[in-house]
């Protein structure tokens, strides 16, 4: 998921989001403590992702305290 489709979701939908790829990093994880997972590159992808949804909402809330 691309910054500008994550920038048009809802701060609900993008905490909702974030819960899911969070579980999901840790399935990935697992399956590679395991020796099941076959594509490395998803948990870089996950973690970037996540990443991507803590900087949006960062921004979100510093934008309201802002205009307060």
């Amino acid at each position: 998921m691309k910054y500008y489709e994550i920038k048009t979701l809802t701060t609900v939908d993008l905490k909702n989001r974030l819960k899911e790829e969070s579980e999901g990093l840790e399935n990935l994880r697992f399956q590679k403590s395991i020796g099941q997972l076959e594509n490395f590159k998803g948990i870089g992808n996950t973690r970037k992702l996540i990443a991507r949804i803590h900087t949006i909402l960062k921004e979100r809330e510093l934008s309201d305290k802002k205009d307060k």
